[in-house]
Order: structure tokens, then sequence, then C-alpha cells
């Protein structure tokens, strides 16, 4: 059965989706420090909006909004412009209390549906789940991206989700989002010789078939990300 898919507007990756992900789904960027989860994830809203006129709502932790428009300008993306017209919405958020988990949720969900936003990022799902502190961080991981999911989906809403993926370290964020999320995109700095390059490679996407191999990708101004179309050997 075909199923609806929402593209990315990066050609290729959307080449290694077949077409792109399936919609009103949870899609993990995962990776290190300097990899370019933020970079795709902010190139898959900007391009909602300017490709394909869909709104969509980015939501930060951590990063502060004007330092995140600054950075985004540097590479050519103009969500400033985007918000004087209405085609996105930037959320700032503050995680310092453990109680204000739930409040955060229904503030990101409540702006979903007033916007009408189809594209949702939460930048980082890793700050979100550390509010809670201590033995309780992994359930409360689980049970926020599980009402993220149900909610989400049926406003028709097609999210990604950042989380940070440590040095030396096996497994992806807090240890629950990998088996809850429906696709995973993981993102490396891996050692050639006298450098580091980055890579990229689709682990899992429910609901459609995908390349199972690595490819190389650059981050440039007016490009962003932008994958090497042949896979590693």
């Amino acid at each position: 059965m075909d199923i609806e898919r929402v593209q990315t507007g990066i050609s290729d990756l959307d080449k290694l989706l077949h077409g792109g992900i399936p919609k009103g789904g949870i899609t993990l960027i995962a990776g290190g420090p300097g990899t370019g989860k933020t970079v795709l994830a902010a190139q898959y809203l900007y391009n909602g909006a300017v490709k394909f006129g869909e709104r969509g709502l980015y939501v930060l932790f951590g990063e502060g909004a004007e330092t995140f428009k600054r950075y985004m300008l540097t590479l050519g993306f103009d969500f400033a412009a985007l918000e004087k017209e209405g085609k996105l919405e930037i959320l700032e958020c503050a995680t310092t209390e453990r109680s204000v988990l739930e409040t955060t949720l229904d503030t990101i969900l409540d702006r979903v549906r007033i916007s009408g936003a189809k594209r949702l990022v939460i930048d980082s799902i890793t700050a979100l789940a550390l509010t809670s502190r201590g033995p309780t961080v992994l359930s409360d991981a689980r049970v926020l991206v599980s009402l993220l999911q149900k909610v989400l989906r049926s406003l028709g809403c097609t999210t990604f989700l950042t989380t940070e993926t440590p040095w030396e370290r096996r497994g992806i964020g807090a240890g629950v989002e990998e088996f809850i999320a429906d696709g995973i995109i993981v993102l490396e700095m891996v050692p050639d010789r006298v450098e580091f390059k980055r890579r990229l490679s689709v682990l899992k996407m429910r609901a459609t078939e995908h390349s199972m191999k690595y490819y190389r990708f650059t981050i440039s101004k007016g490009l962003g990300i932008n994958i090497i179309p042949y896979p590693e050997t």
C-alpha cells in the first residue's frame, strides 16, 4: 500500500528514503557534537516553508533563538524573514525543573494546533528529557516521545527530534528514544587520514524501504546538507 510521504527537500536524502519521511511520524536525528544535527533539522523545516508551503515550528532548548537565527543565516537560511511572513515559528524553551515537563509539552502541542504546523522540530530531545534527573529519566523520555507520537500523528504533523550521541559511548540519546521513534537518521564524524569527515546513515524508517548504506555529506552555505550520492564502499 502506498504511504503518504513528506519530502525533506534535500533531494539525495529523499532518494535514500524512497521519496521522503512517512507522514505523521517522528524521526530521530542522532549524532555527536558538530555532526550537523541542527542543520539537518532546520533545513527540513526551512524547505517545508519555502519549497512546499508547509508551516513549521522549531522548538529550541539550550540555544537562544537569536543565536540560532544568526547561525542559520551564515548558511543562507533566513529564518527571521520566514517568521515575519508567518511561515514558521521559533519557540525558545527552558528546562530547569522537572515540574515544567508536562507544561512544556502542552505548550508545544498547543502551538502546533494554533499555527497549523505540519512540520515540527524539537532541538534537542536530550535537553528536554534531562529535565527529569535521576532514576526516572528513561521512563520520562519514553512517555514524552510516546505522547508526542500519538498527538502529532492525529494532527498530521511530521516531526524531527535531535538527540546527542556522546563520544565513545554506544547507544542513542537517553537510551529509549530509538525504540519509540518511527525513524532514525544517524550523523557521524569519522576519521579519514588527517581529518574528520561527516557521514550519514538511515538506521531505521518504519513503513518504507530505505538505503542501508553509509553516505558522506558536507555542510556549505546556500546548500546546507549536501549528501554525496554514492555510498561508501
